[in-house]
């Protein structure tokens, strides 16, 4: 397929997000406390910190919290503001960076869905799927403006490797596989149930016909790109098995099921029992050696984290939560275009015969085990979206097809409407709620993140006096770091847990009993957003917190207010710890 069409999709879609963001961009007005902390971290790499240091010393000093986050997000970050700085300064070129960036990974993942279709079925078909992009709203909130964090060249990452999969050229195809695949885990590790699918994918592709050189060259060239990422974004600084992120651990069993299916390749054997158990023993011995090297990774990425900061932060991160925890608009807005793509799957694998039907076969595993992992964890069900967009603009195609041969009008109204229905089913949830709002009105959700109030001009008062630690909600502290030279005790990063726990205690035990837990940080200063969700919800957990207490204007005697200016349109309330 041209670029031509891709550009002009592109093109009229980051005129739409600019529309919408412009005025953001200038204030930094981040869409999420992630993306205001990796600024923070381009910006202390570019500032002479250590390519391999991926502590972050303003959270939890004086030791710092070793953050998860990879460095090949920070790359093109970094690249365009060193390009842009000498004509534009820091400030500027960071602007211009935070909007280059998501555009390109939106081309990015546009180009990829495209092509791929184009390749497929058509060029009309492919003018749909990039239509399907442009409607997907939780896709392209990954991929807007303003939005650095890794969810998007994650999300690039998976259609990279669906690209790959549908490869005519099978040895090209499960190459580029692994190595997407390998990007995708170096980016975060939550994109290791994915890789899973994909090899179970081509498992049933090439199964039918006995073939498993593809197999054996995903995995192997997944073992090898993995480990070569491993070295050039790690180093050998950080041996430690991390649950997290990709470690030594993860690398030996990569190279152990690379081996594995090398065997079975070389071996060729006709029975499909023989196979299957061939298979077991890779997956069996692959699982013993991520469970012996660390066994606390067994229950996940946060295994070990204390009940009460699980309990009383984790669980409550939407992102992280199943889908149906989202609401109804929310969870409808998740799934977008998922039931449409396994519609379509189905109708290609029924549609087909021999190794089309096999190809289908393997797809429909891909996407339904996505479509399984995400309604369990809503930020993996953007991805599944992502992945489901080709074989619905299959089926969209079929249904416009069907309208245009229609001779009654209200057919063809009736199939326009169920197709757009179909890529945005919010569409009907968001008129159910709002109906539902009218009726019975009740209070909402306040949700995650740290909106609401004017952190431009309430936290740059704090950037002038002196640098101290300061006890803040977990949401606003990457704001904090990006807008001032401040440190603070905690973030709402998992692997700084213990200070996540001081955070929590602090701001939800009773006022007097809350001061060890500020003391015992050093913190010289209390800061709060009066309007985040967070304070709300630690006021609803301890009615008789510190929370409460700061929210209701009547705070301990071991803090004192200090005048702010513009405090109560800002929504910033600052206090100084008095010492003892």
């Amino acid at each position: 397929m041209a670029w031509r069409p891709i550009l002009l999709v592109w093109g009229l879609i980051m005129l739409l997000l600019l529309a919408v963001h412009w005025r953001a961009v200038p204030a930094l007005h981040m869409a999420d406390p992630d993306d205001a902390l990796r600024l923070v971290q381009v910006r202390d790499l570019l500032a002479g910190q250590p390519w391999f240091d991926l502590h972050q010393y303003r959270i939890m000093a004086p030791e710092g919290v070793l953050m998860h986050w990879s460095r090949l997000v920070d790359l093109p970050l970094a690249a365009v503001i060193v390009v842009l700085r000498p004509l534009l300064g820091q400030p500027i070129a960071e602007q211009a960076a935070l909007i280059i960036v998501p555009a390109l990974t939106l081309l990015a993942a546009l180009a990829l869905v495209m092509r791929t279709t184009c390749r497929l079925f058509d060029r009309d078909t492919a003018m749909i799927a990039g239509i399907v992009v442009g409607l997907t709203g939780p896709l392209l909130h990954q991929m807007q403006p303003l939005r650095i964090d890794h969810h998007g060249w994650q999300i690039v990452a998976a259609l990279a490797a669906l690209a790959a999969w549908h490869d005519d050229d099978r040895r090209r195809g499960s190459v580029v596989l692994g190595i997407a695949l390998a990007a995708g885990l170096a980016i975060s590790l939550e994109g290791l149930p994915l890789a899973v699918l994909f090899i179970a994918g081509l498992v049933v592709r090439d199964g039918g016909h006995r073939r498993w050189d593809a197999l054996a060259r995903a995995t192997t060239a997944l073992a090898g790109a993995s480990i070569v990422l491993f070295l050039a974004l790690r180093g050998l600084v950080d041996g430690i098995e991390h649950c997290d992120a990709v470690s030594p651990m993860h690398l030996a069993a990569m190279v152990w099921a690379a081996a594995g299916c090398a065997a079975l390749a070389h071996w060729r054997p006709r029975n499909l029992a023989l196979v299957a158990a061939v298979l077991a023993v890779v997956a069996i011995g692959a699982a013993g050696i991520l469970s012996l090297s660390a066994p606390q990774c067994v229950g996940g990425a946060f295994g070990g984290m204390d009940p009460y900061v699980k309990s009383h932060w984790l669980d409550n991160v939407r992102e992280g939560r199943p889908v149906w925890g989202n609401g109804l608009v929310g969870c409808m807005a998740l799934i977008a275009a998922v039931p449409l793509g396994l519609l379509g799957c189905v109708q290609l694998l029924r549609l087909s015969r021999g190794e089309a039907q096999m190809r289908w076969l393997g797809h429909g595993v891909i996407l339904l085990g996505a479509a399984m992992v995400g309604l369990l964890v809503s930020r993996a069900m953007i991805t599944a979206s992502a992945l489901a967009i080709l074989t619905a603009a299959w089926q969209l195609r079929q249904w416009r097809l069907a309208a245009l041969a229609s001779p009654q009008l209200g057919q063809r109204i009736a199939i326009t409407a169920a197709m757009l229905l179909a890529v945005m089913p919010v569409i009907p949830a968001a008129g159910y709620d709002a109906l539902r709002s009218r009726l019975d009105p009740k209070p909402q959700d306040a949700g995650d993140g740290a909106q609401g109030c004017d952190f431009v001009r309430g936290l740059a008062p704090l950037d002038r006096l002196p640098a101290t630690d300061v006890f803040a909600p977990l949401d606003i502290g990457p704001e904090i770091l990006m807008r001032t030279h401040q440190r603070v005790v905690a973030t709402a990063h998992h692997r700084g847990s213990a200070a996540i726990g001081d955070v929590l205690h602090g701001f939800m035990e009773r006022p007097d009993e809350a001061r060890p837990f500020v003391t015992r940080r050093h913190a010289g200063l209390v800061v709060v957003c009066t309007r985040t969700p967070e304070l709300g919800l630690y006021r609803r957990y301890a009615p008789q917190g510190l929370a409460a207490a700061l929210l209701d204007g009547h705070p301990p005697a071991w803090l004192r207010p200090l005048p702010w200016p513009g405090g109560d349109s800002t929504g910033i309330a600052v206090w100084q710890v008095r010492q003892p």
